[in-house]
């Protein structure tokens, strides 16, 4: 939908719109290496700290490293939810005049929806293990997979309904965001619940 946000909202052209939906993407693929980096060195450090530098990154150390890790996953998850929805609630509140500016924000919106590779998008390796972390990922990502599709028809939907007002399609994917964070951050734990 950002090519066709583009060229409703500021009338540019398709070479132009797809020219600037090109950034979002680039910003994610930067900060979700990131996030996978920063991550890492994290627990690293926190496992040399306390004398555990064995580089043992299978979930099964004492309570402190699965609370570290717990911790990781629920800061890089909150960041990469809260993060876009801070960026989508500007957008939604005030459609800038100039597209820069909202291509700034959409920027910010996928480049920290990202760091969720170091949140959500690690945690089945730490509750399944190698074996069954596969399997947890597919089960746990189709709920999201199929609202993913149906929201695209929806989408198009509150546009139409509203006159191609974009805000509203901005605020309800905030608020998303915002719900999923709280969820993670309250019920996640990095304690392996699969051999």
């Amino acid at each position: 939908w950002t090519p066709t946000f583009y060229a409703e909202q500021y009338g540019l052209n398709v070479k132009e719109s797809a020219f600037l939906s090109v950034f979002p993407s680039i910003a994610g693929a930067i900060c979700g290496l990131s996030a996978g980096f920063l991550a890492d060195k994290i627990i690293t450090s926190y496992q040399q700290s306390e004398g555990n530098g064995n580089g043992n990154d299978n979930g099964e150390g004492g309570g402190n490293e699965i609370g570290i890790r717990t911790n990781v996953r629920k800061g890089f998850q909150g960041l990469a939810l809260l993060g876009p929805a801070a960026c989508l609630i500007a957008l939604s509140s005030n459609i800038p005049e100039d597209p820069l500016t909202a291509q700034a924000l959409l920027m910010g919106t996928v480049g920290l929806q990202a760091f969720n590779a170091a949140g959500y998008g690690s945690s089945p390796q730490e509750k399944a293990g190698e074996k069954w972390s596969g399997l947890l990922y597919s089960i746990t990502t189709l709920p999201g997979v199929i609202f993913g599709s149906f929201g695209v028809y929806v989408t198009g939907q509150i546009l139409d309904m509203s006159n191609q007002d974009w805000s509203q399609v901005f605020s309800l994917n905030a608020g998303i965001d915002i719900v999923g964070a709280l969820a993670f951050i309250a019920l996640y734990n990095s304690k392996k619940e699969f051999d």
